[in-house]
C-alpha cells in the first residue's frame, strides 16, 4: 500500500495532503500519547525556541526543570542519568553504564526484543541476516518460542560466569506480536540477576507513563530495574528519551554520557510540558474505558480465532500471514483509520486523549475489515 502524506495533526486526528481525515490508532509509533499538537506542549516548546535552542553541555534552567518533573514521577530511590535524542541512544548508554559498573563486558538480550536499531541492540534481539557477530552479546529465546522455566534456567547458566554486565528486556514485545512473560518472570530475572550482581535494564520506553494501565510496567510486575529507559511519550513526539538509575548507581565520565544534542532546552521543554500536562490530564482515570474498547474489540476477534494481546492502551492483532497483515492494513486505512503493522502484527496504540466515540468507531471498522478478510 501507498501511505497517505500527512501534513496536519490534531489530537486523534490525521489530515493527508489530499485533505483526507484519519482516526489515529497508532500515536507515531506511540509517540503522541497526549494526542497531536497539544496547545500548552507546543506553547512551552515554541516560547524555549524563542530563547535558546541549544548550548552544547552548558546547563540551563529547562534541563532543570526536566529533571525536577521527571522526579515526580519516578520513586526516590533512581535519579535521572541524562536525557537523550532516541530510544536507542539510551539503550547503548545504558549497556555503557552496566559495563563500567560491573567491570564486565557481556549483555544478555531476548529474542523479539527492540531496543533500537544500533549494531548492538539489534543483534540482541534480532538475526538480521547480515553476518554481525558480536561475541559479547548473546541473544537468548524469549516467550514466543521457549517455556518461561527453560528460560530462566538458560538466563541462570550464563550468569553463572560472572561475565555479564546487564540483562536487557523490553517488557512486552512492541516489535514481535505482543508477547510477555508472567509477573513471576520478571522476578525471577531480578533475583538472579542480583545474586550475580548483574544490572536490570528495563525498557520501558513505549510501555512507560501509564500506557498499559499502572505509571509504569516494572512497578506492575513487582520489581525495581537497575537501569530503567523511558522515552516516546516522554517528549509527546518531541524526540528524547530518559536513562534512570536506581541508587547506588552513578554516572561517570567512563560512561560517555551526554552527546551534541542530548538534554538540549527544547527536548527538555517538551519533557517538562509533557509531564506536566499528564498530570493534568488524569491518565489513570482514562485508561479503563479506552482498554475496555479495546478488551471488546479482543473479544470479538477471539470468536473468530484472531490470536489478541494487549493491556491498557497497548494492543496487538496476529494475523497468520504477512500477506494478510499488508492487506488489511490497506483495507483499514481506506477506511480512514491510521494504524501501525510490523510483519503479521497489527498494533494499536490510541493516544489517551481519543474521545470515546471516535475509538468506539475505530474499533468498529477495524473488526470489520478484519472480517471481510476471513470471508
Amino acid at each position: 500500500m501507498t501511505p497517505p502524506t500527512i501534513v496536519r495533526a490534531c489530537r486523534a486526528t490525521l489530515i493527508d495532503s489530499d485533505g483526507r481525515e484519519y482516526i489515529d490508532m497508532f500515536s507515531a509509533n506511540g509517540t503522541a500519547w497526549l494526542g497531536h499538537s497539544d496547545p500548552a506542549i507546543v506553547t512551552a516548546i515554541q516560547r524555549q525556541l524563542d530563547a535558546v535552542s541549544i548550548t552544547g553541555s552548558l546547563p540551563t534552567p529547562a534541563f532543570a526543570a526536566a529533571r525536577d518533573a521527571l522526579a515526580q514521577w519516578i520513586p526516590d530511590d533512581y535519579q535521572l542519568a541524562g536525557l537523550t535524542s532516541s530510544g536507542m541512544e539510551a539503550f547503548e548508554f545504558a549497556t555503557r553504564i552496566a559495563r563500567v559498573a560491573t567491570r564486565r563486558n557481556h549483555l544478555l538480550g531476548f529474542s523479539g526484543n527492540m531496543h533500537g536499531k544500533s549494531a548492538v541492540a539489534c543483534y540482541l534481539g534480532w538475526d538480521n541476516n547480515d553476518l554481525l557477530d558480536l561475541p559479547h552479546c548473546l541473544r537468548l529465546p524469549y516467550v514466543a518460542e521457549r517455556c518461561e522455566e527453560d528460560i530462566l534456567a538458560l538466563v541462570e547458566e550464563h550468569l553463572g560466569d560472572n561475565h555479564v554486565a546487564a540483562i536487557c528486556i523490553e517488557p512486552i514485545q512492541a516489535s514481535n506480536g505482543g508477547h510477555r512473560p508472567n509477573n513471576a518472570f520478571f522476578q525471577q530475572i531480578a533475583s538472579l540477576a542480583a545474586a550475580q550482581r548483574t544490572c536490570v535494564i528495563f525498557d520501558e520506553l513505549l510501555t512507560g507513563f501509564h500506557r498499559t494501565g499502572p505509571a509504569f510496567f516494572f512497578q506492575h510486575v513487582g520489581v525495581a530495574p537497575d537501569i530503567l529507559l523511558l522515552g516516546k511519550a516522554l517528549g509527546n513526539g518531541f524526540p528524547v528519551s530518559a536513562v534512570m538509575v536506581r541508587r547506588p548507581l552513578h554516572v561517570s565520565p567512563a560512561m560517555l554520557p551526554g552527546s551534541t544534542y542530548a538534554g538540549n532546552p527544547l527536548a527538555a521543554t517538551a519533557v517538562a510540558a509533557t509531564l506536566h500536562r499528564m498530570h493534568e490530564l488524569s491518565l489513570s482515570a482514562k485508561l479503563p474505558w479506552i482498554e475496555q474498547h479495546l478488551c471488546q474489540l479482543a473479544k470479538r476477534l477471539a470468536a473468530r480465532s484472531i490470536t489478541v494481546r494487549g493491556m491498557g492502551a497497548m494492543w496487538f492483532v496476529e494475523l497468520p500471514t504477512e500477506t494478510a497483515m499488508r492487506k488489511l492494513a490497506e483495507r483499514i486505512y481506506a477506511s480512514g483509520i491510521a494504524i501501525g503493522f510490523s510483519r503479521r502484527w497489527l498494533r494499536l496504540l490510541p493516544p489517551v486523549t481519543i474521545e470515546p466515540d471516535r475509538l468506539q468507531f475505530a474499533c468498529d471498522t477495524i473488526c470489520r475489515c478484519i472480517e471481510q478478510l476471513c470471508e
